[in-house]
């Protein structure tokens, strides 16, 4: 059977819906909106998102399975908040994000967002994995659709220079917006159900964006 696979945060892994059991686990929700597509073409759903991740992990999950995917599949990159970051932790030997929102925030990460993070460093660094992402997915024959939960990667108005602008507008044409929005904002605005907890988009957002995205996929 030809495989879906997706790549994200919480909003791909299905933080909070109602058969979400643990992040920590590996079960992930069969009602987010890549498990719908994935059950109306019978296609066998891997959900490689994980809740907390920043685009460079995204990133590096995607090209640490590469290998695996076939010229048959379907890629789904669920692109998170541009304000995530990754750095290597030395102490640790691995991979860390640090997350604006944390309620664990170290004093690293408060003096990471006090004097470092900036919106158009995020914004180059998004767009980057984006084309790269485009780029070797092309490269290797595999079907794939892009989605950003944060529009800010996106705005022209703010932090746009040219670079910026060129960026954008190579990787336009394969975005999968919802209605002109990111998942979560086109959930805001159309007053679906929201989680009490983080505010997670619930079932009758998956659902509606399952729809949206099916009339999209069965298009291409």
């Amino acid at each position: 059977m030809n495989k879906l696979i997706a790549f994200g945060d919480s909003f791909t892994w299905g933080s909070e819906l109602q058969d979400e059991v643990d992040a920590n686990s590996e079960k992930c929700s069969q009602y987010t909106w890549p498990a719908l597509l994935a059950k109306e073409h019978n296609l066998n759903y891997i959900c490689l998102a994980r809740p907390g991740a920043s685009n460079q992990t995204i990133m590096r999950t995607l090209l640490d399975n590469i290998a695996n995917l076939d010229k048959d599949d379907i890629v789904i990159l669920n692109w998170t908040w541009i304000n995530r970051w990754d750095f290597y932790n030395l102490q640790e030997e691995k991979w860390s994000t640090v997350r604006p929102a944390s309620n664990e925030a170290t004093e690293f990460d408060k003096l990471y967002y006090k004097y470092f993070q900036s919106e158009l460093w995020d914004k180059l660094e998004t767009l980057k994995s984006m084309y790269l992402a485009n780029s070797i997915l092309n490269s290797y024959g595999i079907k794939f659709v892009q989605t950003s939960i944060d529009d800010l990667v996106f705005n022209t108005e703010y932090h746009a220079p040219d670079y910026i602008l060129a960026l954008q507008n190579s990787l336009n044409n394969d975005i999968l917006y919802f209605g002109n929005k990111g998942f979560y904002a086109w959930a805001k605005d159309n007053n679906f159900p929201m989680s009490k907890g983080v505010g997670h988009p619930l079932e009758k957002a998956h659902k509606e964006a399952y729809e949206h995205a099916n009339k999209k996929f069965t298009q291409s």
